[in-house]
């Protein structure tokens, strides 16, 4: 169980010292990395939240696909 943790923490030290260095963050200072990660965790957000409301209901009614929640809620008896 150890070994599988060391491995699964190398593997996150490794992508995270990559992307270090892709995005050349090595070099700025504490203050500004951190506002960079929390601008770059703000536009994730606002796609994800994008492709959720937006462009998923409009390929499901581009497709004809019924969202899966409709889908149950259209099937449930009415009171």
């Amino acid at each position: 169980m150890i070994k599988l943790l060391d491995r699964v923490l190398s593997f996150i030290n490794y992508w995270w010292f990559r992307y270090l260095m892709i995005t050349e963050l090595y070099m700025v200072e504490s203050w500004e990395r951190v506002t960079i990660h929390v601008f770059l965790f703000a536009i994730f957000l606002a796609q994800w939240y994008f492709n959720c409301k937006v462009i998923l209901p409009f390929t499901g009614n581009l497709l004809g696909i019924q969202p899966v929640d409709q889908h149950i809620a259209s099937t449930l008896p009415r009171s």
